[in-house]
């Protein structure tokens, strides 16, 4: 009974990590549709947090300087970004460390959330390469993440760019229009 039980485990997490490769895929061939509606970057970022698994060597810091405030961006696609650069946060602090993402807005209408780790960071040698499609240094990666968050951002009429320092962390930085 206890193999029976091991093998559905482990068929289960197979089933939902080629699902993933399937999404993965789909939304990098399909055009992105942007589908915006007004949403509170707060609630969503308190929801990204709930949903990546994060474990207890890692404490998590949020800052929200325009903490009320509303912007106009696909909440499902938008959301994907996040979690994709949460756990790609997460994965880089295998020894634990410093999460913290901050949100802000500026005075000409731009909003800028940004997911800062304090982990591995990106190696110099592939820096050029880590939004390219089918690039991945992870073992049961795909290479799609960045590549499918660049554009949605970019469909939103933004862009993301990061700092990186060898042994010290990384910080991704999205920007587009609050609405």
């Amino acid at each position: 009974k206890t193999n029976l039980q091991e093998s559905i485990h482990v068929i289960e997490d197979q089933v939902a990590y080629m699902d993933k490769i399937v999404s993965d895929l789909q939304a990098f061939v399909r055009p992105v549709k942007i589908d915006k509606k007004p949403l509170s970057l707060k609630e969503l970022i308190s929801t990204v947090l709930e949903t990546v698994s994060i474990p207890g060597n890692i404490s998590v810091q949020i800052c929200n300087s325009g903490d009320s405030f509303e912007v106009k961006a696909d909440p499902y696609l938008l959301k994907r970004v996040l979690i994709n650069l949460v756990t790609n946060a997460v994965q880089a602090m295998p020894q634990g460390g410093n999460l913290s993402v901050a949100t802000d807005i500026n005075s000409a209408g731009l909003v800028s959330i940004s997911v800062k780790d304090t982990g591995l960071g990106i190696p110099e040698k592939i820096r050029s390469q880590i939004f390219t499609p089918l690039f991945t240094t992870k073992p049961r990666g795909q290479g799609f993440g960045l590549a499918v968050c660049k554009r949605v951002i970019e469909a939103h009429g933004g862009s993301i760019h990061y700092k990186s320092v060898e042994g010290q962390g990384t910080e991704f930085v999205i920007v587009f229009p609050s609405s």
